[in-house]
């Protein structure tokens, strides 16, 4: 984990939708984000551009067996436009957890998750019902996890009470860097925005 980097100091790539959806709701407040897998960076130089505290949680940390360790919040918001589409569906769970008990009273969290529209859902490695990895290109050997709308509500509301969900193709959105080898062809995600459970308090 570290604090954003300046503009200057990451690649010039154009924000996530949600990264400007964000933007719009909390964008000169001041308010303190989570950028979980922050990946080239381009989420959290448009978020301190807008004036929003960024604490930006590397990809490898992202993945790693303690990926909040030494975070402190609470944050207003979470933000993850790839980081909770790795792993099989118990590891994005726990990282649901975790961001949720990171979050202040109503915080939000804007975030992606694979969907089973995707092309490449079933294709590569199976590793379990939902999980498969790509078996060549940038990503070879990650599992990626893919949800229909029931799995995924099921899945949020353990900590979250969902304000929206929308299924988006995102092959011109997601993040190119990534996809050098292989580009995206047929990528869905689901685009969902959240508020944190009372409950999970």
């Amino acid at each position: 984990m570290q604090p954003a980097a300046s503009p200057e100091e990451r690649p010039a790539f154009p924000p996530h939708p949600l990264a400007l959806a964000l933007i719009q709701r909390l964008g000169g407040s001041g308010s303190s984000v989570l950028d979980f897998a922050c990946a080239s960076g381009r989420n959290s130089a448009a978020l301190r551009r807008a004036g929003l505290r960024v604490v930006m949680v590397e990809d490898a940390s992202a993945a790693s067996a303690a990926p909040f360790a030494g975070l402190c919040g609470p944050f207003a918001a979470g933000l993850s436009t790839h980081g909770l589409l790795h792993g099989r569906a118990a590891t994005i769970a726990e990282n649901l957890r975790g961001i949720a008990a990171l979050l202040a009273p109503g915080g939000l969290l804007y975030a992606t998750f694979g969907s089973v529209r995707d092309a490449r859902f079933g294709q590569g490695v199976r590793i379990d019902a939902s999980t498969y990895a790509p078996e060549g290109g940038d990503e070879r050997g990650v599992a990626h996890a893919f949800f229909d709308r029931d799995a995924l509500e099921t899945l949020l509301a353990a900590h979250f009470t969902l304000a929206s969900l929308e299924e988006r193709a995102v092959d011109e959105v997601a993040g190119s860097w990534a996809h050098h080898q292989r580009p995206l062809a047929g990528a869905v995600h689901w685009f969902a925005v959240a508020t944190v459970s009372e409950t999970t308090r």
